[in-house]
């Protein structure tokens, strides 16, 4: 066999939960299981041989049986599809690992927690690795079993790209993968999507998370499907959540209500994201000016989004509209307040001078309304 088609995912961390949904954390929780089964589906659809989990497939090994017993049924009805699983940091290969206290579907192999290789003969292929024991796992230099050139070498392994051994979480060096001789490494752990890397004669990525767990993981996140040969890596990004997690800034000046508000920020985020914008998380952060004296309400607005969108977080980084030096003549408390802010900004160094017209504007709009908590 010259070549073998492959579908390399990570990081899906089943059992998760998104806690700041509150009522709705339950429900998203399960949605990782329907994102399990749109990978299963891929797989099926793209006629995959192999399919390469690189860790943290699920997000700890005490999550409930429920769970664990849909993603084994999602495997075993791909037979002739081979799932190789090298088990990460949230779900180790422990005395209670899932892979450990379940009986597996027969196309299912999971790599040990020493250097191991799995083999494929009808496939011409080996898939290399090692699954963590336990939640931390010092790497290595290089990997003591060495590739059989006469077959298509894989590796599926999760853990941390560094220029020294220093992570507890599995360092894998470029010298590490240089010297190893695979045709391609799936990796797992950081659940951004990297684009296909070559050192040496071995190529590699990460996949990312197949589905994002919060506002640090923003965007598309999907899969790579695609072949492997000794001659080349020809894969293709495939996406499979089913809501992305978005932050937009949106410049509301000119607007007086948190209606209008509201309203001109779904007018944006459809023109930004197209049809399926209601089904996404979004944090929203509120750029401009707004004229002085305008009262709006952070908490309406949340909850007018929320009335439309999926998921929407709001956050306050409008200013004031106003002429400070013309202010901070008033014989008022306001206008005492803007004059020693302005004296304070002016006398600042750089970095402080942002933080000081940050507060100036928090000031300002306090004399008009509550100021909303803001937690960065």
């Amino acid at each position: 066999m010259n070549s073998v088609k492959i579908l390399h995912c990570a990081d899906l961390h089943i059992g998760a939960a998104e806690s700041f949904l509150n009522e709705r954390a339950e429900s998203r929780r399960a949605e990782t299981l329907i994102t399990f089964e749109n990978i299963i589906k891929a797989a099926k659809q793209n006629d995959v041989d192999i399919m390469l989990i690189a860790g943290d497939l699920f997000n700890s090994n005490n999550i409930e049986k429920s769970f664990i017993n849909r993603v084994f049924d999602c495997m075993a009805s791909i037979p002739d599809v081979k799932i190789v699983i090298a088990a990460g940091n949230h779900d180790p290969l422990s005395f209670n690992s899932p892979y450990k206290t379940n009986a597996l579907p027969n196309n299912v192999f999971v790599l040990d927690t020493k250097d191991c290789f799995v083999e494929f003969a009808d496939l011409n292929t080996r898939v290399y690795g090692k699954s963590f024991k336990e939640v931390y796992m010092q790497g290595a230099s290089s990997f003591s079993i060495k590739p059989d050139a006469d077959f298509i070498n894989l590796m599926c392994i999760h853990g941390e790209l560094r220029s020294d051994l220093g992570s507890d979480y599995n360092s894998i060096t470029n010298s590490f993968i240089e010297n190893c001789g695979m045709d391609y490494i799936a990796l797992g752990h950081v659940h951004k999507r990297s684009d296909i890397s070559k050192a040496g004669c071995t190529y590699f990525a990460y996949c990312g998370c197949p589905e994002g767990q919060g506002f640090d993981e923003l965007g598309e996140k999907g899969v790579y499907v695609g072949d492997i040969s000794k001659d080349g890596c020809n894969l293709k990004f495939i996406p499979t959540a089913k809501r992305m997690h978005i932050a937009d800034k949106i410049d509301i000046s000119g607007c007086d209500t948190a209606a209008e508000i509201a309203d001109f920020i779904i007018n944006e985020i459809k023109q930004e994201h197209g049809d399926n914008y209601s089904d996404n998380l979004y944090k929203i952060i509120l750029t401009g000016a707004l004229n002085d004296g305008v009262d709006i309400s952070i908490p309406e607005i949340a909850s007018r989004l929320n009335s439309s969108l999926y998921f929407a977080k709001v956050k306050d980084k409008t200013e004031i509209n106003v002429d400070f030096d013309a202010l901070s003549q008033e014989q008022s408390l306001k206008g005492i307040f803007v004059k020693k802010m302005l004296e304070k900004i002016n006398s600042a160094d750089i970095a402080q001078k942002e933080i000081l017209k940050s507060a100036l504007n928090i000031g300002l709009k306090a004399f008009t309304a509550e100021v909303n908590y803001d937690e960065d």
